[in-house]
């Protein structure tokens, strides 16, 4: 085996290093050769010759120095830090090779990039997140990020005692996948995510084990089990076999971090300032009454793997996926990518006139069609958001002044939905949802009914007009190559009239099939104000005053 391992080694080690796998041709190829090479020489050193380890230390030499100049030097990532591939290569190639190659002496270029790499991931790291833990980019790309975070924290407290788990960051960034995509969700969140639909990379429960390990959080342990006992046998799927060794995470795992007995995770929310993202989790550990709610508006704008979906919510609830994030991400820069995941009109959001928000390739304009939590609160007998998606509206519809969107979650059984539409001309509003399954339509109302549960929803008030509500099953504007052989989901478009103003309330509620939930509702509006009254079987009663235009 040792002898295998050293002619695959000296193999990849006479590559072209500006070849077809160079950084410049294909980064994500190049990145892991020159990471291979890393590790063979480290491992491999006293079977190797003098020539044999000249051979692979200056093909691994070339290799970091084009993966650190384009880092440290083009992209400039202390500078602009929103080069998601150029950002993770510090972690998965830079910070491995240059241990590697200062093995047996010193050499001041190599230690220049890992003082370089050091720094950075001491202040600039993560530029997707702060103190809070959040990442802009989505649960997907955090599973990434921080999977080679993980790697290079290790490696740097081994070699150099440096312990970046001691950052606020790390010490947080667990509560991201724990409240924004719990472990029997699918569809439920934001962001460019591979699995198609299955569940949670088993690698996110990996990285959340040895944050357990880091962090003494028993919360991050249970994830880690029941992400492993939900997701059994996904080990060989393309978006975990290649990019992980979990067995190599076993080892690791076992010799550097203590064992963490598993709490079960706490109910209400999380808000990640930082990403302008906020996570509800409802009975995540009991399965049968789990409610997961995830909303999003957002500083980053539709940058990298962000898209327009500043004020969109998804909601999963009783293990299935309910209000979701449609399309699949066959690959980046597909028809399927370009034109309708990035899209709004692939969100549960709004469209006004027709229009959504910028999410093209102009990084400037991406990071200007932004949006910005202005509450999160765990209150009385309620959970309170409200967003304001304003920027991001404007960037393809400057007429519009304001686009806010408040979420009450009461008594952790169902949602109401204000939308707040202001602008200069009238305007249309179409009011998307997305399901797995096609809706039942009323005048007013609409049904989506899946295997184990359903929900329901209402439109209580919309000051400009009753909606016409229709449905499709398509990926607008989307090659069928790109999803041939998957699921295509439904859209639910409540358009509403033409009008400088409209004040739209929306009643949702999630319940299971074997226990059907119905909340009562009426409005008194005999004054200057709309008062929405619900009531639920037990006879709670919950009030949304909405404003009136000759009272504002």
């Amino acid at each position: 085996m040792t002898a295998r391992a050293k002619e695959w080694l000296l193999e990849a080690a006479s590559w072209d290093p500006m070849g077809v796998i160079s950084r410049a041709y294909t980064d994500e190829w190049a990145y892991r050769v020159c990471n291979a090479l890393a590790w063979g020489y480290d491992w491999l050193y006293d079977e190797l010759s003098d020539d044999e380890r000249n051979i692979v230390r200056n093909a691994l030499l070339e290799r970091t120095r084009d993966i650190a100049e384009h880092a440290i030097q083009n992209a400039k990532i202390h500078l602009f830090p929103y080069d998601s591939h150029a950002v993770r290569s510090v972690s998965l190639s830079i910070v491995p090779s240059c241990i590697a190659l200062l093995g047996d002496d010193e050499n001041d270029e190599v230690r220049g990039w890992l003082d370089y790499c050091i720094e950075f991931l001491m202040t600039v790291y993560s530029p997707w997140g702060d103190d809070d833990g959040g990442w802009a980019e989505g649960t997907n790309y955090w599973m990434m990020g921080v999977a080679y975070l993980i790697d290079a924290a290790n490696r740097l407290k081994s070699y150099t005692g440096i312990d970046l788990y001691k950052r606020p960051f790390l010490q947080h960034t667990g509560d991201f996948p724990l409240y924004c995509k719990a472990p029997n969700t699918r569809r439920a969140t934001f962001g460019d995510d591979s699995t198609q639909g299955d569940l949670p990379g088993i690698k996110t429960g990996l990285n959340l084990r040895q944050l357990a390990g880091a962090t003494g959080k028993g919360e991050y342990q249970w994830y880690a089990e029941e992400n492993l006992r939900t997701n059994p046998g996904t080990e060989m799927a393309f978006y975990n076999w290649g990019w992980w060794d979990t067995n190599f995470d076993e080892l690791v795992f076992q010799t550097d971090f203590p064992a963490i007995e598993a709490t079960p995770p706490k109910d209400g929310l999380r808000h990640f300032k930082g990403i302008g993202w906020v996570g509800v989790q409802h009975a995540m550990d009991d399965p049968d009454n789990h409610i997961q709610f995830v909303f999003k508006s957002s500083r980053f704008g539709s940058v990298s793997h962000s898209h327009g979906d500043q004020n969109a919510f998804c909601m999963a609830a009783f293990g299935e996926d309910m209000a979701i994030q449609s399309g699949h991400y066959v690959a980046f820069n597909s028809s399927m990518h370009r034109n309708w995941r990035r899209q709004t009109r692939s969100k549960n959001a709004i469209l006004i006139n027709g229009k959504g928000q910028y999410a093209e390739k102009d990084k400037a304009k991406a990071l200007a069609a932004t949006g910005t939590i202005k509450a999160a609160e765990e209150r009385d007998d309620h959970i309170y958001i409200c967003g304001d998606a304003t920027a991001a509206y404007q960037s393809l519809s400057p007429e519009v002044t304001c686009a806010e969107r408040e979420i009450f979650f009461v008594r952790g059984s169902y949602f109401v939905i204000v939308d707040k539409v202001d602008a200069k001309t009238p305007v249309t509003i179409d009011w998307l949802l997305h399901a797995n399954e096609p809706f039942e339509l009323g005048k007013t109302s609409f049904r989506n009914t899946q295997k184990r549960s359903g929900f329901y929803g209402q439109v209580v008030w919309s000051e400009a007009g009753k909606p016409e509500i229709t449905q499709k099953t398509e990926f607008t504007d989307v090659d069928p190559a790109d999803y041939e052989g998957l699921p295509v989901s439904t859209v639910l478009n409540a358009h509403y009239p033409a009008s400088t103003r409209h004040r739209i309330a929306t009643l949702l509620v999630p319940y299971k099939l074997d226990a059907p939930k119905r909340i009562f509702n009426f409005m008194d509006d005999q004054g200057y104000d709309a008062d929405l009254y619900f009531t639920d079987p037990d006879e709670n009663t919950f009030k949304v005053v909405m404003k009136k235009l000759a009272n504002t």
